[in-house]
Parts: C-alpha cells; sequence; structure tokens
C-alpha cells in the first residue's frame, strides 16, 4: 500500500505537465500540484496528511480530465436530450392542468425564496461537508475512512464512464434549449441563479460556468455524496449524526430536482450506483488481506504508527481457510 500510494505522489504535477503540454498552462492545476508534492516530500505528519488526500485529488484529476476526454468521445447526436426527459416523462410524469410534466416541472410552481436558500445549502456547501467529513474520518476511524473512500472512489469512476457513454442534457438545458444539442453550450446553475440574485453575489454562477461537464446529468453524482459518510459511519455514528446525515441524504435529491439540475431517473441512477459499489466494498471486505483489490491508502491521522487497516481475518481463521481448502482436494 505504501508503494501504490508514493506512486501517486507526483500524480497531480504529472497532470498538470501534461495539460500545458496538450492545452495550456492553469494556475489551479499548479497550485494544486505544488501543494501535494510540498506535502508529500515533507516531513512524516505531512506525509500521513498527504496519504488521506490522496482520493480526493484522485477525483479532482479524474474529474477535470473529462474536459479533455469529452471532445473526442461525445458527438451531438449522441447526447441525450429530450429523449432522457421523454424517459422521465413514461416513468416519472405528473398530472398538472391536463398536461404530464416532469417533476422538475412540476416542483417549479412552488418555487420560493426560503425553499430555494433550503436546496442552495447542500449544493452549495456539500464539496466542503465531504472533505471535512472524510478528514474527520481519517482522524478518528481510519477504517470508516477506507470505507467512505472505496464508496466515493468506485461510485466516481462508474459515474464519469457513464458521462462519456451516455452524455445526456439536464432538465434547465432543455427548458432553455429545447431539444438541440450546442455541445459549446456553457454549463449554469439553473434556478440557483435565484440564490446568487438573492445573495448579491455570483457563487453558483461561477462554479458552473466552468463546470468540466455540461452534459454529465446521468446519473446525479450530488446525490451520492451524503450516502458515503452515512454509509460508512452508521453502525459507529451517534444517534444526532444519523439523523443529521439521513436529513442530508433526503434533502440532496429533493435540491437536485427542485433546482432543475436532474431528473427523477437521474437520482435513481446515482443512488443505485452507490449501491453497488457498496455490494464489491463488502466483498473486498471480506476477502482476505492479500486478496483485497479496490483498496486505497487511508492516512491513520490519530497519532498511531501504522498506517495499514487493522486485519479482519485471524491467523486462526486463515488457517481454518486453507484446513477447508486442503479437505476439498482430498
Amino acid at each position: 500500500m505504501v508503494a501504490r500510494a508514493r506512486a501517486l505522489f507526483f500524480l497531480p504535477a504529472l497532470y498538470a505537465a501534461l495539460v500545458t503540454a496538450v492545452d495550456r498552462p492553469r494556475w489551479d492545476l499548479f497550485f494544486v500540484a505544488a501543494l501535494a508534492t510540498t506535502t508529500a516530500l515533507g516531513g512524516e505528519r505531512a506525509r500521513r496528511f498527504y496519504l488521506g488526500a490522496i482520493p480526493p485529488l484522485t477525483l479532482f484529476v479524474l474529474y477535470d480530465a473529462l474536459r479533455y476526454l469529452w471532445p473526442a468521445s461525445v458527438s451531438a447526436s449522441r447526447v441525450l436530450g429530450c429523449e432522457l426527459r421523454d424517459v422521465e416523462l413514461a416513468f416519472f410524469g405528473i398530472g398538472m392542468h391536463g398536461a404530464i410534466v416532469t417533476p422538475n416541472e412540476w416542483l417549479a410552481r412552488l418555487a420560493h425564496p426560503a425553499l430555494d436558500l433550503l436546496c442552495a445549502l447542500p449544493y452549495g456547501a456539500y464539496l466542503y461537508v465531504m472533505a471535512l467529513h472524510y478528514g474527520y474520518l481519517c482522524v478518528k476511524k481510519p477504517d470508516e475512512a477506507r470505507t467512505f473512500t472505496r464508496l466515493a472512489i468506485g461510485t466516481h469512476v462508474l459515474g464519469f464512464a457513464t458521462y462519456l457513454l451516455l452524455p445526456a442534457a439536464p432538465p434547465w438545458y432543455v427548458a432553455t434549449h429545447g431539444c438541440a444539442i450546442d455541445l459549446a453550450a456553457q454549463g449554469s446553475p439553473a434556478a440557483l441563479t435565484r440564490v446568487d440574485a438573492l445573495i448579491g453575489y455570483g457563487y453558483f454562477a461561477s462554479i458552473y460556468g466552468h463546470g468540466a461537464v455540461v452534459f454529465g446529468a446521468l446519473p446525479s453524482l450530488h446525490v451520492t455524496y451524503p450516502l458515503y459518510g452515512l454509509i460508512a459511519t452508521w453502525r459507529t455514528a451517534s444517534l444526532p449524526s444519523r439523523v443529521l446525515q439521513i436529513a442530508y441524504t433526503i434533502v440532496m435529491p429533493f435540491a437536485a430536482i427542485y433546482l432543475g439540475h436532474h431528473y427523477v431517473i437521474d437520482v435513481v441512477l446515482g443512488l443505485a450506483y452507490v449501491g453497488i459499489v457498496y455490494g464489491l466494498v463488502l466483498v473486498v471486505g471480506d476477502a482476505p488481506p492479500r486478496q483485497r483489490a479496490f483498496d486505497w491508502p487511508v492516512a491513520d491521522l490519530s497519532g498511531s504508527q501504522s498506517t495499514s487497516p487493522v486485519p479482519r481475518w485471524s491467523a486462526t481463521k486463515r488457517l481454518q481457510t486453507k484446513s477447508a481448502s486442503l479437505r476439498r482436494f482430498r
């Protein structure tokens, strides 16, 4: 695991150099690369901190790389626009004034500043919440942090692959541009524009105006973020923590639909991906240590000298397994 972590030390720097060679220099990538490399080459505590930062850094690089993979793999004819809306109407359509509308369109009639702010909270803070929760787990509960990491990496890999294989327009795009697909279209905060106007600052416009993927509505990865921490800490979290995380898990899908960023079908697929990855995590977690795959390095920042997970298989159980294997061959 340590060797694997060392191999990832220079991932941000290599990615920044590659982007500079094929595109242009980007200060944000150089900043991340400089910070990561300095931390990785620092003292013991700095290196342990970097171990914990490897998963989010990997997700950052994967997501940003989509902007360069997109032109080479996606054409306008492949993007699902009104086709995805038709599927939404078929499965989740709601009758309104004699017509069938999507849940997004039905919820739009409930637009209110208080509801806008409620839905803006998870959309505006999800990255910070995820980073803080993951950092806390690295310090206090390394095993839970490892489960968190597996869920996040696995779900995002499935999601990013779907973005490339089944590119799809979000509800706000169809409502604004219709069925014609324009690959040069810029991202939009959709209903979050009202929140920008309310607070007098273009926070969400700046975020969504520079997104790597416009036609990446299927699946919704926003709805998966609350589940990483909820699943990882379910057995050990206190009752208030569980209640808060469950509320967060409920509000996020509602916000995704209410704000016009996702259809219900996007939400369902995102949640399904978490379930699939969690099933794989259970299989991996029950495997002997030497047979485990999909095991990302996670720093133990709690002060212990070892950063390795506590082996789940005792020596007695390994002997029992070997004995059972020998009996099968007799």
